[in-house]
Parts: structure tokens; C-alpha cells; sequence
């Protein structure tokens, strides 16, 4: 029985050996592509169509359009000897701003343009109005002030008035805030620095909108005048670019 079994598996082994020969022996045929028979010649009612690499007028005009988008490009980015404005001079652009258009207004109405040290009010009832008329860059926002010292407190405006001045210089008297520049400035009109101070209690005030949409904010930044502190926002890079006062603690 085992001779037999050895004899068939011996058979079926040449049997594949074979096949496997013949196999081989065959001739390696190219793969058909669409639309050609079997001798590579196009297949009857099939026309070849030959694409053109490139038609010379499209490549001039691929040209043209690259020159056209990258002098667009160059227009667009900025040049290196003009960097994008900073903080200082958007500040002196707006401070600028406010100091002509009261210099034009009082100018139209034939007033005399007087420094503010010279109109000082006698009240504080008069701080308001008297803000408005000398002090541009100051906003007076209604503020119980029926306590303060009346020239302390002007004092203490006209500094702020002052130091928005000084941003608006063509040299830029001062680059930082308004408690750096009574410190650093040596400005006749700047404040003592131990006036100044920042709230460590983080109260919050009520400000215009476009000084916090949500026209509410913490504010630190305080100016003690006697016993009081008077509660500003440095807003002169900010969309009204005035110094604002926004509370008596």
C-alpha cells in the first residue's frame, strides 16, 4: 500500500513540474490599452488623439498672470524700511486729532486758545465745564468730587492733559503710562509720585463703550487727591484716545 501511494505522489509531482515548464515557455504579451487590438494598431472606427504638451499662447499668458499676482502680492506686503504703526504712534495720530479739531473749533469762534493753568475753576462744581472747554484729552465722566480740594484736583487733570500732550509729540517725550511719566518725565506740571497709586482691591467703574463694551472694568490706576482717590483710564490708545475719569473712592 505504501508503494502505491509513493508511485501516485511521484506522478503528481512531475505532472505540475510540467505544467509549470510549458508555463514558462510561453511568450510574455504587452497589456491591450483602450482602444487598440491586440497588435497595438488602433482598433477599427478609433481614432488616436495626440494632446499637445502646452499651446504656446496659454504658456504666455501663465506667464503674465504670475508678473500680474506677484506685483498684487507686492502691493500688499508691507515694505521693510515701513513697519506697521505701534502704539505710540497711533496714540500721537488720535491725541493729535483732538488737539486740532479744539484748536479749529475755538479758532472758528474767534476765542483765543489760553493754557489751562490760566482758567482754573473756583469750584468743584465747575471741574465738569471747565474740563471740556481746556483740558481735550481729559473726559470728566460724573464723579463725586464736592470733597476734593478744587486745585488739587485741576492739577491733577491738567497733568493728564500734559502727558497726552507728550504723546503727541513728534519725538515721543515719554514711551509708557501716566504714572512712568510723572516719575520720569521731569515735566513741570507732572505729579508728585506719591500721589499715584494702583488699587490693589480691583474695584470696577463704570466707563463709556468705547472705552469696555461691556461698559464696565476694573480700573487701579488712581491719583490721591487729599484724602480721595481719583479713579483714571489711560485710553490714549484706544478708540477715543483721551485720558478718562471714572470714579472717587
Amino acid at each position: 500500500m505504501g508503494g502505491i501511494l509513493r508511485t501516485l505522489a511521484a506522478l503528481f509531482t512531475g505532472a505540475l513540474a510540467a505544467l509549470l515548464w510549458v508555463e514558462q515557455r510561453q511568450p510574455t504579451r504587452a497589456p491591450e490599452r483602450a482602444g487598440e487590438d491586440s497588435a497595438g494598431a488602433p482598433a477599427a472606427g478609433v481614432e488616436r488623439v495626440e494632446v499637445a504638451v502646452a499651446d504656446p499662447e496659454q504658456v504666455e499668458r501663465i506667464v503674465a498672470l504670475e508678473a500680474e499676482l506677484a506685483a498684487e502680492r507686492s502691493r500688499r506686503e508691507a515694505a521693510p524700511e515701513e513697519p506697521p504703526p505701534t502704539v505710540d504712534m497711533i496714540r500721537a495720530a488720535r491725541a493729535r486729532s483732538f488737539a486740532l479739531e479744539r484748536e479749529l473749533a475755538l479758532r472758528e469762534g474767534g476765542a483765543e486758545i489760553a493754557h489751562w493753568t490760566v482758567n482754573a475753576p473756583v469750584s468743584t462744581s465747575e471741574i465738569g465745564d471747565a474740563a471740556a472747554e481746556h483740558l481735550p484729552e481729559v473726559a470728566w465722566h460724573i464723579v463725586d468730587a464736592a470733597t476734593m480740594e478744587v486745585s488739587a484736583l485741576w492739577s491733577a487733570l491738567g497733568a493728564m492733559e500734559e502727558f497726552a500732550i507728550a504723546n503727541d509729540s513728534d519725538w515721543f517725550e515719554y514711551h509708557g503710562d501716566f504714572a512712568g511719566w510723572c516719575r520720569e518725565s521731569g515735566h513741570p506740571h507732572a505729579l508728585d509720585v506719591d500721589v499715584l497709586g494702583e488699587d490693589s482691591e480691583l474695584p470696577s467703574f463704570e466707563v463709556p463703550a468705547e472705552v469696555n463694551r461691556s461698559r464696565r472694568m476694573v480700573v487701579r490706576n488712581y491719583v490721591l487727591v487729599g484724602e480721595r482717590r481719583l479713579y483714571y483710564v489711560d485710553d490714549l490708545g484706544g478708540e477715543t484716545g483721551r485720558m478718562h475719569i471714572v470714579g472717587v473712592g
